[in-house]
């Protein structure tokens, strides 16, 4: 990097053990490739998305590059304080191109499961390393600021289905844990969820409901299977009344919903008899291609399917699925399209991993294929020293996300690359 571009690289960023942020006076903003630290390029920094926030990651060192010095260098305290890297959490809608310019000190710290993001300021802003991969807005947290909108919602639907237990978890979901998708409910829009499964037969290293690990889960999972007609009966009413309804199976509330079939198939046939307006989609690991062939029959309008890499090795050590395999999940997506489903995947991106030049490839030659009109770019959530060990990266070869990302766009003309489920009228 010439002088003069050094000059106009973003400022390091840091946080006290407070959770205060600071700006450094001269040491330059770096991330992390999965490989080690780096300066990234001026069209690899947007400024922060509004409504967006700051992480500190404690039991970290936090490293910045020194203009001076011309070399990476640590920032252990400021002023007489300790400080700690910082990290962006972006809303929904980026995609990270770095992790944050962080080492672990402490290795008992495990950090929460959360989307952590190289942070930089410049020109008067703080800045991010990512890039905007889909232009929908929804979800942002200022449209979900009227708590008492919320609640009112959350009272009317009580009023109106006084038994229904799926109902109640979601209030709790709502009020709780921020879940957009069941504010959407009690607000009368968008998105609504469906969970229905309190089991899974795949064991995610980033599960957010149920964790194995030293992480602790982000929220409960659903403890009961809801009966098809309360699944209906929240679905239809949200389908009938709600601006520009979509309902979905698989939330981060639950386990794998293909585990209740039997639940799905009814629940959709009732929904689709009362009425053809809106969407209903379904969050999976696809890992039975029979099941989603029966239900496209149903009335299913669409599936996301998640997956991390066309690597067996690499999807089964991340995944670790139980009763299935990396084959029954591309059976499935395949089936997926071959039944009339619109088809996404939920393709969870990580720096280092995600861009590895052998995962591109194959995720390339799958693309062209055909089996896919939506690839969803989504932030894995999860500590990166805790991923990188479980996974065995020490051979990682990464061409950079921003790369990645062109490389598909230019390989696969007719794909879309995006975050959010899409409505119907938008297949």
């Amino acid at each position: 990097m010439t002088g003069l571009l050094l000059h106009q690289a973003p400022r390091m960023v840091f946080c006290d053990a407070k959770g205060e942020v600071f700006v450094h006076p001269s040491f330059k903003a770096l991330g992390f490739d999965g490989r080690g630290f780096v300066l990234p390029k001026q069209e690899e920094w947007i400024a922060l998305p509004a409504g967006s926030s700051f992480f500190y990651l404690p039991g970290h060192c936090a490293f910045g590059f020194d203009p001076v010095a011309g070399t990476t260098a640590i920032l252990a305290q400021m002023q007489g304080r300790t400080v700690y890297p910082a990290a962006g959490f972006m809303v929904p809608g980026y995609t990270r191109l770095y992790l944050p310019a962080a080492r672990k000190s402490d290795r008992r710290i495990t950090l929460p499961l959360w989307p952590y993001t190289a942070v930089g300021y410049a020109g008067g802003r703080f800045v991010v390393a990512a890039v905007r991969i889909d232009a929908g807005r929804k979800q942002r947290p200022s449209y979900y600021a009227d708590r008492p909108s919320i609640a009112k919602g959350m009272r009317r639907l009580s009023r109106q289905y006084p038994s229904n237990r799926l109902l109640e978890h979601l209030g709790h979901c709502a009020l709780q844990y921020n879940c957009r998708n069941a504010q959407n409910l009690f607000l009368g829009r968008w998105e609504a969820p469906l969970p229905v499964s309190p089991s899974c037969n795949s064991r995610c290293l980033g599960c957010l409901s149920v964790q194995d690990t030293d992480c602790s889960s982000s929220h409960s999972r659903i403890r009961f299977v809801p009966t098809a007609a309360e699944v209906a009966e929240i679905a239809i009413h949200h389908l009938k009344s709600a601006r520009a309804p979509i309902v979905s199976f698989g939330q981060g509330c639950e386990g794998e919903p293909l585990l209740q079939a039997g639940v799905l198939k009814e629940a959709i046939v009732w929904m689709r008899r009362a009425t053809r307006r809106g969407t209903i989609h379904l969050n999976t690991n696809g890992s039975d291609p029979v099941c989603l062939r029966e239900l496209a029959a149903c009335g299913l309008d669409s599936v996301r399917i998640s997956i991390n890499s066309f690597h067996p090795r690499r999807y089964e050590a991340y995944y670790r699925p139980q009763g299935y395999a990396f084959g029954d999940v591309v059976a499935g997506i395949r089936e997926a399209k071959r039944s009339g489903l619109f088809v996404s995947l939920n393709y969870l991106t990580l720096p280092g991993f995600t861009d590895d030049a052998d995962d591109v490839a194959r995720l390339v030659s799958f693309l062209k294929k055909g089996d896919v009109d939506l690839i969803q770019l989504r932030n894995l959530c999860i500590d990166p020293d805790v991923f990188s060990k479980k996974m065995a990266l020490e051979n990682s070869r990464p061409i950079g996300i921003l790369r990645m990302i062109r490389l598909v766009r230019q390989a696969v003309r007719r794909l879309r690359l995006g975050y959010f489920n899409p409505a119907k009228e938008n297949f």
